[in-house]
């Protein structure tokens, strides 16, 4: 599931990641250090999954570089959660052998 975000505004990249944290985020007119780091940005779309409603053209109105600038997306899952569920199973449980 998706959301296009009605209230476009520009913020920091520390309070991109605090307001949406768990999310997948496509943001506009972003602004970036000399190192390529991501500073501020206009958060535009929220979605479960990455670029969840491409196929009903949501992302084209952001083509225009004019108006929107560089476009960039970041997943901000909670990548300790997902480490920590991660399950190893050892190769000889799934057949393998010597």
């Amino acid at each position: 599931m998706y959301t296009v975000l009605d209230k476009a505004e520009l913020l920091s990249f520390d309070e991109i990641k605090a307001k949406y944290d768990g999310k997948w985020v496509f943001m506009t007119n972003c602004e970036f250090s000399s190192g390529n780091k991501l500073l501020n940005a206009i958060p535009r779309v929220l979605a479960n999954n990455q670029y969840e409603g491409l196929d009903e053209g949501i992302y084209d109105v952001y083509k225009n570089k004019e108006l929107y600038g560089e476009s960039v997306s970041y997943t901000l899952y909670d990548i300790e959660y997902l480490i920590k569920n991660i399950s190893i199973i050892p190769k000889e449980s799934v057949g393998w052998k010597k």
